[in-house]
Order: C-alpha cells, then sequence, then structure tokens
C-alpha cells in the first residue's frame, strides 16, 4: 500500500479515536487500493513537478446570490473540466498527508477525465447503484466504526457523503479499466507469499479481553464497589449505580473485545494477572480508579497464508495493473489536446 494510501486511513482513523481504551477490531480484509484511496490523487503521483497554474494564486470566487456558468478550468480534447473539478480535487487531497496544488490538482483532475473517456470508449462503466460500489462504502463505513463517523470525517475537509461515493466510484472505475486493458497482469505466489512476510503485523489480532469495568472517581469508591460486589450484588447494577463512563455504565459495566497491549500499563499488569471471572482493583490509571472484570480472552492469531492469499493476490493485482495504468495514462495525457481556462 502506498504512503499516500496510508495518510489516507491514518487521517479517517484519527476521528475514532476512544477516550480510554482500544476496541479490538478483527484483521479487515486486504482492499483494493481504489477503495481507500482516491483516484485522483492515485493518478496524481508523479505529476508534482508540473507548471505552476496561474489559479494557484488566485482570490478566492465569491459565490453570487444567483447561479452563475460554471468556471472552465480547462478543455481537453475538447471537453471541459470545471475549476469546480478541480477544487473537489484539492478537497479531497485534504484527507491524505499531501494537499495538491491548485496546478496539480488541475493535472490530477484532466488525467481522471482522459481515463474515463477510455473506460467509456472500451464499454466499463459503474453505475451510482452498482453492488460493487455499495459494498466498497460499506466497507469503508465499516472500518471506521460506522457511516456516521466516515461523514463527521469528510465534514473536516468540506466534502459529503454523495461526494465520497462518487470517488470511489471513480475508483472503481479505474480498477475495472485495468482489468480490462491488462488481463494478464496477475499477481503470483510468490509475491503474494512475499507480502504476507512483510506485513504480518496487519493480518494479527492482538490478545485481548472481553472487558466489564467500573470506573469511578476516588479510590474510596472502587473500594465501596469492591465491597458491594463481594455482598453479592451483580456487577451490571453497580456498574450502572457508580461507574462515571455513562457508556459503560449503560451496558452493565460490559466494554466489550479490548487490545490488552493498548490499555496504560498499571490496567494491562492488572488484567494479564487476572483470573477469568474474578474481579480485581480498584487499580489507578488515568486519573481514575478502575474496577475490572474478565469475562473472557482472545490469544493473539496471525491469519494463515492460505487463508489471507486470495485478498493479497487481488489487492497485488489491482496495485500492478494500477500501475501499468498510469504508465498508459501518462502516454495519453502527452498525446491530449488541453487548452487552459476559457
Amino acid at each position: 500500500m502506498t504512503h499516500t494510501a496510508r495518510g489516507v486511513i491514518v487521517s479517517l482513523v484519527r476521528q475514532m479515536c476512544r477516550r480510554r481504551v482500544a476496541r479490538v477490531r478483527r484483521p479487515a480484509p486486504l482492499a483494493p487500493l481504489a477503495v481507500l484511496l482516491p483516484v485522483a490523487l492515485l493518478l496524481a503521483v508523479g505529476c508534482g513537478g508540473s507548471t505552476a497554474h496561474p489559479a494557484d494564486s488566485a482570490s478566492p470566487v465569491l459565490v453570487p446570490s444567483s447561479p452563475a456558468p460554471a468556471v472552465v478550468a480547462a478543455h481537453v480534447n475538447g471537453e471541459v473540466v470545471t475549476r469546480a473539478e478541480v477544487e473537489r480535487t484539492i478537497d479531497f487531497s485534504r484527507l491524505s498527508s499531501k494537499r495538491l496544488s491548485y496546478s496539480q490538482a488541475l493535472e490530477a483532475t484532466i488525467r481522471s477525465q482522459l481515463l474515463s473517456h477510455e473506460a467509456a470508449r472500451l464499454g466499463v462503466s459503474v453505475a451510482d447503484s452498482d453492488a460493487g460500489l455499495q459494498a466498497r462504502l460499506a466497507q469503508v463505513a465499516a472500518s471506521l466504526g460506522g457511516t456516521a463517523v466516515l461523514q463527521q470525517s469528510l465534514a473536516v475537509v468540506g466534502l459529503s457523503l454523495a461526494d465520497y461515493r462518487q470517488e470511489l466510484r471513480a475508483g472503481l472505475l479505474a480498477e475495472r479499466l485495468g482489468a480490462r486493458k491488462f488481463p494478464a497482469a496477475v499477481a503470483g505466489r510468490r509475491q503474494a507469499l512475499a507480502f504476507y512476510r512483510a506485513h504480518r503485523g496487519q493480518l494479527t489480532t492482538p490478545a485481548a479481553v472481553w472487558l466489564a469495568e467500573i470506573a469511578v472517581k476516588t479510590r474510596s469508591l472502587g473500594q465501596a464497589v469492591i465491597d458491594r460486589l463481594r455482598q453479592g450484588y451483580p456487577f451490571a447494577g453497580v456498574a450502572r449505580a457508580y461507574s462515571m463512563d455513562p457508556e459503560s455504565a449503560s451496558s452493565g459495566g460490559v466494554i466489550g473485545w479490548v487490545v490488552t497491549s493498548s490499555l496504560p500499563q498499571p490496567l494491562a499488569r492488572a488484567l494479564i494477572a487476572a483470573r477469568t471471572g474474578v474481579v480485581v482493583g480498584p487499580v489507578a490509571a488515568v486519573g481514575e480508579w478502575h474496577v475490572l472484570k474478565v469475562l473472557g480472552r482472545r490469544r493473539a492469531h496471525t491469519q494463515p497464508f492460505a487463508e489471507a492469499r486470495p485478498a493479497i493476490v487481488a489487492q497485488l493485482t489491482v496495485e500492478r495493473r494500477a500501475a501499468l495504468l498510469s504508465a498508459w495514462l501518462a502516454k495519453a495525457r502527452a498525446r491530449a489536446h488541453v487548452t487552459f481556462g476559457s
């Protein structure tokens, strides 16, 4: 996966950090690059040296009170590229580790249009109702904790879910075009095994505990919780009565699967030593006192190569075809008749 793709992932995942603990997620299936990387950014790689465009230093465009004609940024083989399209490419670049300048975004948008024309010529398309597109959007949303989290992350850079759906559509279109133009470019077992050995950490579920917790402000309150539990009161009822964390209190103290190594050291040490079903604490951490109960354990587990291989081959194949498509696109760009402005 490219550095840009990782930048997209990191920028979005930052929006979902929890206050005290990191919930466990099983390793997500390795997704084709287009799932996470807007195609405009993928195609912009390597074109950062393009000639600066006057619009790089242009003043902000004032929004008139009545609709105005679209501002033309360029003509590509007679087709219009609008400034709004270029600015949307810039907005999407803000999700990655590198924001594009206007001239870079314009070049990326031109290339995206050339790609769309080639797809139309070969009869490759992705409808808004395409099942693959809907699955991609659902996969991204699920990996981030839900559609609401995705929408919040996009809103930070002024984008909507509809904008992101269109960018995923462009990515899926590029993937299908690559498959049509380069069907023989398929990753083999040797490449898949090398990738697996280099990325085993991404395919490993870390050791975790199914945790219930009651968090209180003082040690004396923590001891009061322990005393109530020793008197036979149910953990769920005590959690609802005492816990200062509204979320865990409402669930009877049950936090869910938690990666042990993600917790503050005092809590991690207590949980490693704790027996399943036995209450421990109170333990001081993060300015609070915690009464803990391990409800279950899960050992660290690495996905076997045989199980991971199909997804790895799919990802490497997409990346190989994307490289070939990018090379083809560079030649198409050199042949294209492009004029700037209206």
